[in-house]
């Protein structure tokens, strides 16, 4: 029965350490503080918020219409059933 040799090369070594690196803070990455606090004032500004808000309100208009269509072909289908 062979067995085989699991130990990690010097290069595989070499390689995760430079992955651990990286994954210490994936979400940011390599971004200075002043970097990663701009992107974080940008993001939770009032302009953007509002720009988020009216994406929102706009699908949900979109889905309201949609639904009082659905809503229209079920009552449809439900009388011409009972007919």
């Amino acid at each position: 029965m062979s067995q085989t040799n699991n130990t990690p090369t010097e290069q595989q070594l070499k390689m995760w350490r430079v992955l651990d690196e990286i994954d210490k803070d994936p979400g940011i990455g390599r971004l200075t503080l002043t970097q990663q606090e701009a992107l974080v004032e940008k993001f939770f500004s009032k302009e953007v918020q509002a720009q988020r808000l009216e994406r929102i309100r706009k699908r949900k208009q979109a889905l309201e219409l949609e639904l009082a269509h659905v809503i229209a072909m079920e009552r449809q289908l439900a009388q011409s059933f009972n007919q």
